[in-house]
């Protein structure tokens, strides 16, 4: 099988030139340059080798060869979207999944890649001490396989980027600004000995202890350690044990490279039903961002709703309007403003918290069947539907609560009116949880406009919205009572207006899920009942 695909390969690279003149034109071109820099690689490292000069053949070497070693490693990831030959197309024969990373490499070799190997020779070229050139033909195996095999893991990076083209982008302009400084550096640090470039040599004075001190930086990374590890066998250095010692880190890093390329190999060949889907991709919507359980699909049309439906849409248009007309109605009032602005959040917090909740299922009702048929357990559409009122509260709290404070002027304000203001909230939702469940009224219909008058309007929706207020009100007791004693008596009456306020809300909020739930339970089909005919 090996030997035939192979042959495949060969056919391949020959089809790849029945294309358009232009496209044909272009892979010659391409070819062409790749074969002229292989073989300008080649003669320049026999010229590094002929100025007989150890530190500049160690400077040359380390500088290119990272800057080769970079190349394969952003050129795939630049140029790269689509694999020649998946991993996958195995699947269904006795091949191991090392057999199947060897294959693939051997793969890739016959074409373009097979560059790499007069390059890996090159190295040993380009020295012009004998001992040095022992340790680069040891050296040697070992560039080759780190080139190859960072190409073939940018090119599986490569592929992964087409799925991000806004990430992909920006490596691109990095990828290829850092190609072409590297390039610079490594052409400044050639200049001295290249006849004509005197020009360019004045030019980079300021910049020497830069040139001189980046290969030696380039030795000790991944990028150079092949290079510049026969270099310290040189007669200048004497240091063969350095360059052995750095051939044994860069063997390692080989290593390290094949255990990772047959990880990706071994990941691509597992059964697909063992890959789970990203939800993102397979859930519309909010559905993808809440958990796939019954209360986290409540809660993301919940969140739809309150985006979409202009009957939900018009709460967020009132805050704004409740907070300038208390602010002015107590300013004409003659309050001060250090004491007028503590009225306008809670009230927002009460109207957002209780406008919506305390009727959603005749406001939701072209779902409810859903629930009913689907035997949705109550206390998960309460919770549920509680989210978006929740989530929304909570960023009203946040932002409302330090202008509050900053218009008091008085920080330590901030506990006492943070326990009313949430107890305020979860009392409301706790109770609208409660109250819709129990005694929902007509509601305009989805598409109406907010305050549109319902089509079968009754006495009992005035009757349930005051008992409901009422009870929320009741709920933030205990944390008013305690905020009116701080501002009598200040000290710690603050803090505990904070604890009754979380403690109460969370009270009142969890027996409305659980009370509300078993009353939707209960009432499924006079609630259904009841949506049909409102």
């Amino acid at each position: 099988m090996v030997a035939e695909l192979l042959r495949l390969r060969l056919r391949i690279l020959a089809n790849g030139f029945r294309r358009p003149p232009l496209q044909v034109v272009a892979i010659v071109v391409g070819l062409v340059v790749a074969v002229v820099g292989v073989v300008l690689f080649w003669f320049g490292a026999e010229w590094v080798a002929a100025q007989e000069d150890d530190g500049f053949a160690m400077r040359a070497n380390t500088a290119v060869g990272s800057w080769l070693m970079l190349a394969a490693l952003l050129v795939p990831l630049m140029v790269v979207r689509r694999v020649v030959l998946s991993p996958r197309a195995f699947l269904g024969y006795p091949i191991s999944t090392v057999g199947v990373g060897v294959t693939i490499l051997a793969y890739s070799l016959i074409g373009p890649g097979i560059l790499l190997v007069p390059i890996a020779l090159a190295s040993v070229l380009a020295w012009p001490d004998e001992s040095s050139r022992q340790l680069a033909w040891a050296a040697a195996p070992l560039l080759f396989l780190q080139a190859l095999l960072t190409i073939q893991l940018a090119r599986q990076i490569g592929v992964v980027l087409r799925r991000h083209p806004r990430i992909a982008g920006w490596i691109d302009f990095v990828s290829v600004l850092v190609l072409m400084l590297g390039g610079a550096a490594v052409l400044a640090i050639l200049a001295p000995r290249i006849p004509g470039m005197l020009d360019l040599v004045r030019a980079v004075r300021p910049l020497n202890r830069f040139l001189i001190a980046l290969p030696e930086v380039l030795a000790d990374t991944p990028l150079g350690m092949l290079w510049a590890a026969p270099g310290y066998a040189s007669t200048t250095l004497g240091d063969a044990d350095t360059g052995w010692r750095l051939l044994g880190f860069s063997s390692l890093l080989v290593l390290v490279l094949l255990v990772s390329w047959l990880t990706v190999i071994g990941v691509q060949l597992r059964p697909t039903r063992r890959l789970p889907g990203p939800r993102r991709e397979r859930v519309p919507g909010w559905f993808a961002r809440f958990p796939a359980t019954a209360w986290g699909a409540v809660a993301a049309r919940s969140v739809t709703y309150w985006i979409r439906d202009p009957r939900y849409r018009a709460v967020y248009g009132v805050l704004p309007l409740v907070l300038a007309v208390t602010l002015l109605a107590l300013w004409v009032g003659g309050v001060p403003f250090a004491d007028a602005v503590l009225v306008p959040l809670p009230l927002m917090t009460l109207l957002l918290a209780w406008s919506t909740t305390h009727n959603d299922v005749a406001y939701d009702n072209t779902a409810v069947w859903q629930h009913v048929a689907a035997q949705t357990p109550g206390a998960d559409d309460r919770r549920g539907r509680s989210v978006p009122v929740l989530i929304a509260g909570f960023v009203l709290l946040a932002v409302g609560i330090p202008l509050t404070v900053w218009g008091h002027g008085d920080i330590a304000i901030a506990p006492a009116l943070t326990g009313f203001c949430v107890a305020l909230l979860l009392g409301g939702v706790g109770v609208g949880n409660l109250y819709s469940a129990r005694y929902p009224y007509a509601a305009p219909r989805p598409g109406d406009q907010a305050w549109q008058s319902p089509q079968a309007a009754t006495g009992q929706g005035g009757v349930t919205q005051g008992v409901s207020v009422l009870l929320v009100l009741l709920a933030a007791a205990p944390a008013f009572a305690l905020s009116v004693m701080w501002w009598i008596l200040g000290g710690s009456w603050g803090w505990a207006a904070l604890a009754a306020g979380a403690i109460c809300g969370g009270i009142v909020y969890g027996l409305g899920i659980r009370v509300g739930g078993r009353s939707f339970d209960a009432r499924g089909p006079e609630l259904l009942a009841f949506t049909q005919r409102n």
